[in-house]
């Protein structure tokens, strides 16, 4: 549901959607039958079922899922594997405060929402950070660069962190809301999506809200589907989505 169909509430909740999509390639455990226009549009049909006010995609090659109900905002960068995209529905209440965006390269993009009907101003941070155990150090200075850069104190930072749950603790500290999704956004004990993979479970798409940003409702898509009789993922992550809330600034009594 989009926030067009919310109702009248002049400061309602945004839905808002995360997916790491694998270069759009094929999973190992896919049928020969399944090709790259399938793969295309099972994202369009996954993101049309959802129905997010924001899309937030990772790990793209130099193409973007067409998805007829949302705008792409005119930036990218360059990850340490693929592109990433900000998309915004047509209809919500967002498209209308005239968004901007910005590429923080090879960190991800910065979308800023400029105060509109009484919702504050506010960002949204479309990441894909550096990979691996040995990479912490690397991921904590993407992140400081990212929150350097946004043009608000409102940030939500979304995507594919690739962070490890001794990584959180200190985005804690700085003051984000990190809250843990109740299952695994990367669960390769189940999704063997690449033959050569090691099997492990992780919580790498994730949501950090700073103080003024809220999160709830928070799931991870994670069922399989089924072609030919043979069931696979779409892509190596699961796709996550959640409820945003930009309280209102309570006046100074």
């Amino acid at each position: 549901m989009t926030s067009g169909e919310l109702g009248t509430d002049p400061n309602p909740p945004l839905t808002l959607v995360s997916w790491n999509l694998a270069m759009l390639e094929r999973s190992a455990e896919a049928p020969g039958s399944v090709h790259h226009d399938m793969i295309e549009n099972a994202v369009r049909e996954f993101t049309l079922e959802l129905a997010p006010d924001v899309v937030c995609w990772q790990e793209l090659p130099n193409k973007v899922p067409f998805v007829e109900t949302l705008d792409l905002m005119q930036a990218t960068t360059r990850s340490h594997s693929g592109r990433l995209a900000t998309l915004i529905a047509k209809d919500s209440a967002l498209a209308a405060c005239e968004p901007t965006i910005e590429a923080v390269d090879g960190v991800g993009l910065l979308s800023t929402f400029p105060e509109h009907d009484g919702r504050p101003a506010f960002t949204v941070g479309n990441v894909h950070l550096e990979p691996g155990k040995g990479g912490a150090g690397r991921r904590l200075e993407q992140l400081g660069e990212l929150v350097s850069k946004s043009p608000t104190e409102r940030l939500l930072v979304v995507g594919d962190t690739n962070m490890r749950l001794a990584d959180v603790e200190f985005v804690v500290s700085a003051g984000f809301d990190a809250p843990k999704p109740s299952r695994p956004t990367w669960n390769s004990k189940k999704n063997h999506f690449r033959t050569d993979g090691h099997e492990f479970t992780a919580y790498f798409t994730r949501m950090f809200a700073s103080p003024g940003v809220e999160i709830t409702k928070t799931v991870v898509h994670d069922k399989p589907t089924t072609i030919d009789g043979t069931t696979f993922y779409w892509s190596d992550h699961f796709a996550v989505s959640a409820t945003i809330t930009i309280p209102s600034e309570t006046p100074a009594s």
